[in-house]
């Protein structure tokens, strides 16, 4: 396989671009495959005509990396520099899902898990001090271009009690788990299939690696175990990170000697929440207590008392800072002082069982955004039949492996059946994970039986309900945080606008829109934000849309309204709200949690390049003053007080359209800056008009704003020379008679759908 690999970069401020690829796997270079009859320049200009349409300059090959003596699928990738030149200035790139990135931008993105992989940062470092060097005009002769990676085994040696120098603690926990070096060439492909074409293992690739190494209780903890394989602390893993991290897991690494203590520092670090090699109390009670449960014979609702975690976090001799420093707990567990860690941080299976190739590199799909059609993908029959009842609801779900095969599979495609790898949808389907556990407790809250009415809590349910949700924000969180702050959605796309509490409504549009599931239809959802206040169920409508998020994060979409913030909230009612429903201290923990996912969501969406979505309005040109995608790109993660942190998101979340219909003319102040001016009814913000509107969508290259924000009569209201949408998706707002509606944006229309809630 043949490669390109554009290295596009604007000189007079020392960026790097970079293309948000498949799958919503990281930023990294736009890339492609050589094409039958070109050579790799004209790969280039193909690529990168592609993004920067309007001025641009291949200076020179920096790079060529063949792999062909690594034990993956040979290929050998031509890095190219490209620069941008000055006549793209204001222009944006053609690609919407792309970024601008200097070397300060890309340790927040390292920070943010932004990245696919490291390269763009090196590379980029590099360049800059070579161009320091030597010059644009005698760029290449700084370094090296030629690289023929090879890959380095580590001795697997067995640990000789007598005489521990004779090999270093890799190697002897390489011999040890026994990865003899065919093994390791088996763990190197499974690394590379996951991080291709990169060299380094970002936390989503890591999740999907470790997806059937984990039970669904472990998968739960995929962060303290990336946090243990990242001995480096570099937020990616190399692939001896990889390597090292699963012999220490492996069920026959040795808990003695050498291995011993190189298992008990991934240990220390998995339940070293702050990473800093100091453990506290709290995180060494989360260590005790798996200690006590996995013990052979003890059940997993006895906690170990306070005392007892006590005097067993005290037998480590802590300093007076009372916490636990590495060095004394290695001591410790060393000395026997502390027994049972051998049962921590260990896979159910031996490694060689485990390992597979990743489906994306199996079939050789390139995953890149910059040259994809759909009349290329290759398709194949899905995993499960499903079952629809004639109202529409999902009745069984059934795997195509666990059917009458004699009725439905031929002998032939039995056959088949058995060599094919579990797919996505086995695992959408099949497992259960704290959203379907939020599911099950959400339809019981609907319904009405002898202990209960409808949309009613029983007491006894406060307490699990509290902590299912938590550890739904915390996984949530972490999908929405990789995503850009400006999505790219494709149509067909239902757009929803303020729900505010109201669940009823949310229940009508599932029955209408989704009634199976989001997974089901062809269509994705958008929300625009306002989930809480003002209505009774500001806590049901979050849970829900968070749970259908985490099962289609491709799916459902959620943005950020001007609601999603916590001073907002504790103004109105959803602060109040989860203390009620929960009391004063788990009430603050649940609020907090959803907060943290608030704090990363996504800012505004863009649906075939041309139709932008936002909460509030557009913004005014002294908080955007450059492209707009790649401006709210740029906002920070997470935004905890938008007010002070972002003007350009304040705007976005706050602002609303002039109109003669709702203002009087009166108000339109002689001389607006730009056609914005301050928004007094709302007393923060800004008023735009209708030729403010035109401005933006034309510099922007948009035909159509869709925004919420405003309750309308009838659910809509087209406005500003019918280039604005407004849509509202809550009836009875504040005991009003309004409708509710929603905008399906398909086939090149914004079709306007009103919602019968009588």
């Amino acid at each position: 396989m043949k490669l390109v690999v554009c290295v596009i970069i604007d000189k007079e401020v020392d960026a790097l671009l970079l293309v948000e690829q498949n799958l919503g796997r990281g930023y990294w270079f736009p890339f492609d495959e050589i094409k039958p009859g070109e050579t790799r320049a004209l790969t280039a200009k193909r690529i990168t005509s592609k993004i920067c349409p309007y001025d641009f300059e291949l200076i020179n090959v920096i790079k060529i990396r063949c792999s062909d003596l690594l034990p993956c699928l040979p290929s050998t990738q031509t890095y190219y520099l490209a620069t941008k030149g000055r006549s793209m200035r204001g222009n944006a790139s053609n690609l919407v899902n792309s970024i601008w990135m200097n070397v300060e931008r890309m340790k927040t993105a390292i920070k943010n898990r932004e990245l696919l992989g490291l390269e763009p940062f090196y590379l980029l470092k590099t360049i800059l001090e070579r161009q320091q060097a030597n010059g644009w005009d005698d760029f290449v002769s700084g370094g090296q271009i030629f690289e023929e990676p090879i890959l380095q085994f580590i001795d697997c040696k067995q640990p000789d009690p007598n005489n521990q120098l004779i090999a270093s603690p890799q190697e002897q926990l390489m011999g040890s788990a026994k990865f003899n070096a065919k093994l390791q060439e088996r763990v190197f492909k499974e690394f590379y299939s996951f991080t291709f074409p990169s060299e380094y293992m970002s936390f989503q690739a890591f999740t999907e690696a470790m997806d059937n190494k984990l039970s669904s209780i472990e998968k739960t903890k995929i962060q303290a175990y990336f946090r243990a394989f990242d001995a480096q602390q570099k937020s990616y893993l190399t692939y001896s990170d990889y390597l090292l991290g699963l012999a220490a897991m492996d069920p026959s690494t040795s808990h003695g000697g050498a291995p011993a203590e190189q298992r008990c520092r991934y240990i220390f670090r998995f339940y070293n929440i702050k990473n800093n090699g100091n453990m506290s109390i709290d995180e060494f009670r989360e260590l005790h207590n798996d200690v006590q449960t996995l013990k052979a014979g003890k059940n997993n609702n006895d906690i170990p008392p306070s005392s007892e975690i006590l005097s067993a976090f005290n037998s480590f001799n802590v300093q007076t800072n009372n916490q636990l420093q590495l060095t004394d707990f290695l001591n410790s567990v060393g000395q026997l002082k502390y027994r049972g860690t051998s049962v921590l941080f260990r896979l159910n299976t031996n490694v060689q069982d485990l390992l597979r190739m990743c489906k994306r590199y199996k079939d050789v799909k390139i995953d890149n955004q910059n040259d994809r059609s759909q009349s290329n993908s290759n398709y194949e029959i899905a995993d499960h039949c499903v079952t629809l009842k004639k109202s529409g609801t999902l009745s069984q779900v059934e795997s195509l492996r666990s059917m009458n095969r004699s009725d439905q599979l031929s002998t032939t495609t039995e056959n088949a059946l058995r060599n094919l790898p579990r797919s996505p949808s086995e695992e959408i389907f099949d497992r259960r994970t704290v959203a379907t556990d939020i599911q099950d407790l959400l339809r019981f809250f609907e319904k009405r039986d002898q202990t209960k009415d409808a949309l009613v809590w029983t007491p006894n349910t406060f307490i699990n309900l509290a902590k299912n949700v938590v550890s739904l924000c915390k996984e949530v969180r972490e999908i929405i945080r990789r995503e850009p702050r400006c999505l790219k959605l494709s149509s067909p796309c239902y757009v929803l606008g303020d729900i505010h509490g109201n669940y009823q409504d949310l229940v009508c549009f599932e029955k209408s829109l989704w009634r199976a599931t989001p997974l089901l239809s062809p269509a994705s959802f958008l929300f625009l934000g306002d989930y809480v206040d003002r209505g009774i169920h500001g806590l049901e409508v979050i849970i829900y849309l968070l749970a259908a998020k985490y099962q289609c994060p491709k799916k459902v979409l959620l943005l950020r309204g001007n609601h999603e913030i916590r001073k907002v909230q504790q103004m109105f009612s959803f602060y109040k709200e989860c203390l009620g429903k929960f009391g004063d201290t788990l009430g603050k923990e649940v609020w907090d949690g959803i907060n943290s996912v608030f704090d990363v969501l996504p800012l505004a969406a863009v649906i075939d390049d041309k139709i932008l979505c936002v909460h509030g309005g557009i913004p005014s040109p002294a908080s955007c003053p450059g492209d707009f995608v790649s401006s709210v790109n740029d906002i920070i993660v997470p935004l905890s007080e938008p007010e002070n942190e972002s003007p350009l998101a304040w705007e976005i979340m706050w602002n609303d359209p002039f109109s003669i219909d709702t203002n009087t003319a009166a108000q339109l102040p002689i001389g607006a800056n730009g056609g914005f001016f301050n928004n007094t009814r709302r007393s923060t913000g800004n008023y735009f008009t209708s030729e403010a509107l035109m401005t933006f969508l034309e510099k922007n290259n948009f035909t159509h704003v869709i925004r919420a924000h405003e309750v309308q009569q009838v659910g809509f209201k087209v406005q500003l020379s019918g280039r604005l949408l407004t849509v509202f998706s809550s009836s009875h707002y504040c005991g009003g008679t309004n409708e509710a509606a929603t905008v399906l944006v398909d086939a090149a229309k914004l079709r306007l759908i009103r919602l019968d809630t009588t």
